[in-house]
């Protein structure tokens, strides 16, 4: 098995309508394997194998649709001391981002790293009654670790934000990010690479923003 090209696809960050570092792999890994290439008007990456020989006879085809966003967050505000504020995009059990570490894929070119938290004590000090509560989305910052001015000078509102997580081998399985849907790509690739003379004309559809509605898989059947 390819497990770094699946610890490449898992980790890449990719969320809904900014998919485009997840598409570049696959982009790379479909070369030589299919006959067309194409980027349609949503993001989502189509490639199509064709039956040898079918000539201009219309060949019957196979759709092999796999989405590869994730659930992550949009950056909706920078305060005066440096922290930034979340709008999350997909959805989220927040008692599973207590002290997270993220990815800001920032307007200034870089990928910085900070920890997210909801604001309020800290547990050893807080009252029984705050202990009980669940966090909302609006209750988190994430702390970059940098001077307030730098860090307006490199996030903008809109910029994309990513939970960070390690690919890691866990006996006979894996754990990593968003592999309930990289994997669907992985195998997908994986299967064509097999796929030496196809019966029909078989179609690769990479889709975006599945985490915000299922927009990508649509257009993507017109697209094919």
């Amino acid at each position: 098995m390819n497990l770094k090209l699946l610890k490449e696809l898992s980790e890449a960050p990719g969320v809904p309508g900014r998919e485009e570092r997840v598409r570049d792999i696959l982009k790379r890994e479909c070369k030589g394997l299919f006959d067309e290439t194409t980027i349609d008007p949503m993001g989502s990456l189509i490639a199509t194998k064709h039956v040898k020989g079918a000539g201009k006879k219309k060949s019957p085809s196979v759709m092999l649709a796999c989405h590869i966003d994730e659930i992550g967050f949009y950056v909706r505000h920078v305060d005066d001391k440096g922290f930034v504020r979340v709008i999350n995009v997909g959805g989220f059990d927040t008692r599973n981002l207590l002290a997270r570490r993220v990815m800001i894929q920032a307007f200034s070119g870089e990928d910085l790293v900070g920890v997210m938290n909801p604001t309020g004590r800290p547990i050893h000090i807080a009252k029984e009654e705050d202990k009980k509560k669940v966090p909302e989305i609006n209750d988190f910052f994430i702390d970059l670790c940098l001077p307030p001015d730098e860090v307006k000078r490199k996030v903008r509102v809109g910029d994309p934000v990513t939970l960070m997580q390690s690919f890691t081998e866990l006996g006979h399985c894996v754990t990593g990010k968003c592999l309930d849907n990289r994997v669907a790509a992985f195998v997908a690739i994986e299967a064509l690479r097999k796929c030496k003379k196809p019966k029909y004309d078989v179609i690769l559809a990479a889709t975006v923003q599945e985490e915000v509605g299922l927009r990508g898989a649509g257009p993507a059947c017109y697209t094919a």
